[in-house]
């Protein structure tokens, strides 16, 4: 059970036990009980398929197992958005001192990234694209098409459905790819753990950029430049 307001469960306990609690007695009882107050997530897992997934788990798995063997690059790829809109980071701040204030700025601005990412070899290396405004799949297949000019042997692509990702445009490009030794795998829908770029630009977003990144757009712009270049550097993952 879950609610936002423990005030109102005030007249409920009242009505059923004669018992008149105020609030921060309440609110005592409920942690004792093992309640806490948290943010609550939005999550689409219960209308995925559950088999599909633990079938392309296990197949992701044997992936990188190939991988450490040298056979084969398994590369995550993802479409991200920066911009001075972007949720409210968590800061330590000092105690007593006014909280840390960031612009509350509206409208269009920011930057897309096109990011593929070796997340799971020394050195994580992430070949990065940015851009203002949103990507396409014209841009999409320009990316990957250069892409390819670095690879050094078979590379599968981990991605998602976007609609970018599966254009005509994109469609029509596989077989070239496939002959550079590049293939797609799509994971299931709404299997966002499985894409594990999206850990990369969560923490792009909640740790390495900085409240003050957030200041101006060149600011933002230059602190995740510095952030991406340095990535499997300064800027580590460790998957369990």
């Amino acid at each position: 059970m879950a609610t936002q307001q423990l005030r109102h469960w005030l007249p409920d306990i009242r009505r059923a036990w004669g018992i008149k609690l105020h609030i921060s007695t309440l609110r005592r009882l409920a942690r004792r009980a093992g309640y806490r107050w948290k943010r609550c997530r939005r999550s689409l897992r219960q209308q995925r398929d559950a088999d599909l997934f633990a079938q392309t788990q296990q197949q992701l798995h044997q992936l990188h197992r190939a991988e450490s063997r040298g056979e084969l690059a398994v590369v995550y790829v993802d479409e991200c958005r920066f911009s001075r809109q972007a949720p409210v980071p968590y800061a330590w701040q000092r105690r007593g001192q006014p909280p840390v204030c960031l612009p509350a700025v509206r409208g269009r601005g920011g930057h897309s990234v096109l990011g593929f990412w070796q997340a799971h070899v020394p050195g994580q290396p992430v070949q990065a694209y940015l851009r203002e405004g949103s990507l396409t799949a014209d841009l999409f297949v320009l990316a990957v098409h250069d892409f390819c000019q670095t690879l050094s042997g078979p590379t599968v692509l981990v991605l998602d459905n976007a609609s970018i990702h599966k254009a005509h445009v994109v469609q029509a490009c596989h077989k070239q790819w496939a002959a550079a030794g590049l293939s797609l795998l799509f994971l299931p829908p709404y299997s966002p753990e499985l894409n594990h770029i999206e850990l990369l630009w969560h923490r792009c977003k909640h740790y390495w950029i900085r409240p003050q990144d957030y200041a101006t757009d060149q600011s933002l712009l230059q602190r995740l430049e510095d952030v991406l270049t340095n990535v499997g550097k300064q800027y580590t993952i460790t998957f369990a």
